[in-house]
């Protein structure tokens, strides 16, 4: 159930609400967070293929390097973003903004976005880019694909198992 503060508590008591959900977070859901399946495999898949990855996350800076610990990747990665490089968070393109920025701006018909929600897909589309969906964000295939995402994938190790097919291999269609 959606619970609403009314805007002048929100004012006062943004900054403690804030910290609190932070510390619950921390606390409670973190230590239950697994990688999901194929994560590394792909990531180390992308990399021999010769991509320049970037993690363009709204998240925390602490819980992005949580995460990139959790899953293995902080090896593979070339940049990452976290909530403090964007002034709004998805559905506005500023993380991936960031996320190019700090690529040196290449050409955003070579970068591709891998999201699991539609919010992910929305963002990207704003900021020019493509995008493919991954379902074990909990979304319907539906939502991804009417958000923008080119093909949707049941999680990284489908995506994986179906590479050589794919747009990260072959390119995007027109």
């Amino acid at each position: 159930m959606p619970v609403f503060v009314p805007p002048e508590r929100l004012e006062r008591d943004g900054a403690a609400i804030e910290r609190h959900r932070s510390d619950l977070f921390k606390a409670t859901y973190l230590p239950q967070v697994r990688p999901f399946p194929g994560v590394r495999a792909l990531f180390a898949r992308l990399r021999e293929e010769g991509h320049t990855l970037a993690l363009a996350s709204s998240g925390k800076a602490d819980e992005v390097r949580h995460y990139m610990e959790i899953a293995d990747i902080a090896d593979l990665v070339d940049v990452a973003t976290n909530s403090d490089e964007a002034d709004r968070s998805k559905p506005h393109p500023d993380i991936f903004e960031a996320a190019l920025d700090k690529l040196g701006h290449p050409d955003r018909s070579d970068a591709i976005v891998i999201g699991d929600s539609p919010y992910d897909a929305e963002a990207a589309g704003k900021a020019g880019l493509a995008a493919l969906g991954v379902l074990c964000g909990g979304f319907p295939e539906a939502d991804l694909g009417a958000a923008g995402c080119r093909m949707v994938y049941r999680d990284p190790q489908d995506l994986l198992d179906g590479y050589d097919r794919s747009p990260l291999r072959l390119g995007l269609p027109d």
